[in-house]
């Protein structure tokens, strides 16, 4: 009996360590088109029928492609799968369309959702949020694990006094 060998006894060591890099960077993949189902059928539907309507109002298949391309494009975050690269120094976002590599150092405070986090380059809410911050989506990936990365790496104002 003591030569049968329990097959994660000899990677409790490597654990711990895979632990230490794993606070040090998180890693992970969101593709809403994958993930929810119900929402990639109902907006499949409604795209169809409303490319369905223009087709038979215009019967021109240039005029259906340019209002495809008009009615998708926009949809680029549900369609695409994004990869998100938490390190200890910077955050790293990837498509297949782009690559945004930004420092920790050019956020100054973050907002939680039930399905995301904004980070924003500014101390105060400002309209400007959108536009200049990025929106980071869980996903599959345990929110609360990324919050507390995210909190120890954006030190915001009322912790700086």
């Amino acid at each position: 009996m003591k030569n049968k060998q329990q097959p994660f006894e000899e990677t409790d060591i490597p654990t711990t360590n895979t632990h230490q890099t794993h606070v040090d960077e998180i890693t992970w993949r969101v593709h809403p088109f994958v993930e929810s189902w119900k929402k990639t059928v109902l907006l499949m539907l409604f795209i169809f029928s409303l490319l369905t309507i223009i087709y038979v109002g215009y019967k021109s298949i240039p005029v259906l492609l340019f209002s495809a391309l008009l009615l998708i494009a926009p949809l680029y975050k549900f369609f695409l799968p994004f990869h998100y690269h938490c390190k200890t120094d910077n955050l790293i976002v990837t498509t297949c369309c782009y690559k945004l590599e930004r420092s920790w150092s050019t956020y100054r405070s973050y907002y939680v959702d039930k399905n995301g986090i904004l980070l924003s380059p500014f101390t105060k809410p400002s309209r400007l949020e959108n536009f200049r911050g990025i929106y980071i989506r869980f996903g599959k990936h345990p929110s609360e694990e990324i919050v507390k990365f995210i909190q120890s790496k954006i030190r915001t104002e009322s912790e700086h006094e």
